[in-house]
């Protein structure tokens, strides 16, 4: 299948700008690389193979987004053109499923997070020290691990999953937070995403993993299709959407549940906050992660909401 790859080259300075002009468009599966990922990697001749010849060549203060679309969505793309032309440097490239996924296999290595859960591309091979191993087909699907959203939501994860737990991830993406759940001991897993895409490849990893009868998977809008408590609620996906969600999250969540939130720009860590203080939740942890930011809270077992 033929897809569209959108390629924008900006400043750092107009990061929130693209961010809310991607959203705007209710573009919420992206690629967002910049020089970071090169200061976190051991300056070995090893690291630098497998990283993108776009990131090694930009230069300070700049970094690219990237998009996928279906070639039926030109219509979309044109008027993301139009919309980001204002912000820097646009490339748009034909390319197929395959040429994408080649493109993941050529520049992806495993990704050891927390204690124990390492992320590995499916047709690579892990040799190291980490026991929970999650096996991923990538697809079209936004979270493999490597950007610090699904990063931080990985090692939150392995902090307060206990035995048995019931999850639900809300805005799956890839499945790999469900997946890395099932890993840590919880019984079962209900994933929802509006992207019709992500919950293909949520449902392929899924089975990859050999979690399937664990793993619900509905394509829906938040919480919509959701019955039943779960003991954590993990959402990676923007402050906007998340504060707006917080409301409904005590119907769906146990008395001591915990909600862990992330794809929080850090300047607007207060939405979240503000959202989860004012409907009873109280802040238990904050992570921040090169601009972005991770929120963990939990209901208050009081009225006055200490």
């Amino acid at each position: 299948m033929k897809y569209i790859e959108l390629i924008l080259k900006a400043k750092d300075e107009n990061r929130d700008d693209i961010l809310n002009t991607l959203y705007d468009n209710e573009i919420y599966i992206f690629e967002e690389e910049g020089k970071e990922i090169i200061e976190e990697l051991d300056k070995t001749e090893k690291d630098w193979d497998f990283v993108d010849e776009r990131i090694l060549n930009l230069e300070p203060g700049m970094r690219t987004f990237k998009v996928y679309f279906q070639e039926s969505e030109s219509e979309v793309v044109d008027k993301l053109k139009t919309d980001l032309a204002t912000f820097g440097e646009l490339e748009i490239n034909k390319t197929d499923d395959e040429d994408w996924a080649n493109n993941w296999k050529k520049y992806y290595e495993p990704v050891e997070v927390g204690e124990s859960l390492v992320i590995i591309p499916s047709w690579l091979e892990y040799n190291g020290s980490h026991t929970n191993k999650i096996y991923i087909e990538p697809g079209m699907a936004f979270g493999t691990g490597t950007h610090e959203t699904t990063y931080m939501c990985l090692e939150a994860l392995e902090d307060y999953v206990i035995e048995d737990d019931v999850v639900f991830d809300i805005g799956c993406g890839s499945g790999i937070l469900g997946v890395a759940a099932t890993k840590l001991g919880a019984k079962k897993i209900v994933a929802v995403d509006i992207d019709s895409k992500c919950t293909q490849v949520s449902k392929e990893n899924a089975i990859l993993n050999n979690v399937e009868d664990k793993v619900e998977i509905h394509t829906a809008n938040l919480l919509d299709v959701v019955s039943g408590k779960a003991d954590i609620i993990v959402s990676n996906i923007i402050a906007e959407i998340i504060a707006e969600m917080v409301p409904d999250l005590k119907e769906h969540l146990e008395d001591d549940g915990l909600f862990v939130s992330s794809g929080i720009i850090v300047e607007k860590i207060y939405m979240v906050e503000n959202a989860l203080i004012e409907n009873g939740f109280e802040i238990i942890e904050k992570r921040e992660k090169n601009g972005w930011a991770l929120v963990v809270g939990r209901i208050c077992t009081d009225s006055s909401g200490n």
